[in-house]
């Protein structure tokens, strides 16, 4: 005879799995003075009740695990945009301007600098456009001034109910000094 807490079964000695359980299923062992055994198995009723239980939380971890993965693909398309905006930056003031004048304003090439940003985020798979892409000189392009290119994106969810379904507007800008 084993005992599984409050209920009794008869059965080999030695076996402890579930299916030494599910073998006596059905059989109800007499004590004297203290009514019926039940085995250890789940009374009627019960999976009806797990199943209804599974049926309302279901779709809200579904949503919960779609909620964490539109959170990190957010998080990838904000570091990718903040290494396109900071790989057009470097390389606009490495070869984006026209310096063949000393002393006067900088000629700032917008598609070099375009391009070079374009080409980072495709690193990440993400498409960007020129027209996500807005390099400018805040003052002047001279020397000494910084040059700032800003990187917008507009991130589309994989479920509409996590995140806005018209998406969510990222942007990202990087300043460096001109030399």
């Amino acid at each position: 005879m084993r005992d599984f807490g409050a209920s009794t079964v008869t059965g080999p000695k030695h076996s402890n799995s579930l299916l030494h359980c599910f073998a006596f299923r059905g059989r109800v062992k007499r004590r004297p003075g203290k009514g019926l055994a039940l085995p250890p198995l789940k009374r009627k009723g019960w999976r009806a009740q797990e199943l209804i239980e599974f049926a309302v939380i279901f779709p809200i971890l579904i949503l919960f695990v779609f909620g964490i993965i539109d959170l990190g693909r957010v998080f990838q398309v904000l570091i990718a945009i903040s290494n396109a905006a900071r790989e057009g930056a470097r390389h606009g003031i490495s070869y984006g301007f026209d310096r063949s004048t000393p002393g006067a304003e900088y000629i700032l090439y917008e598609t070099i600098i375009d391009n070079a940003a374009i080409q980072e985020a495709g690193n990440f798979d993400l498409k960007l456009t020129a027209a996500q892409v807005t390099p400018s000189c805040p003052e002047t392009c001279i020397a000494g001034k910084p040059l700032r290119v800003v990187v917008t994106y507009t991130f589309k969810p994989i479920i509409p109910i996590v995140f806005p379904a018209s998406g969510l507007n990222l942007v990202r800008d990087m300043e460096m000094v001109i030399p």
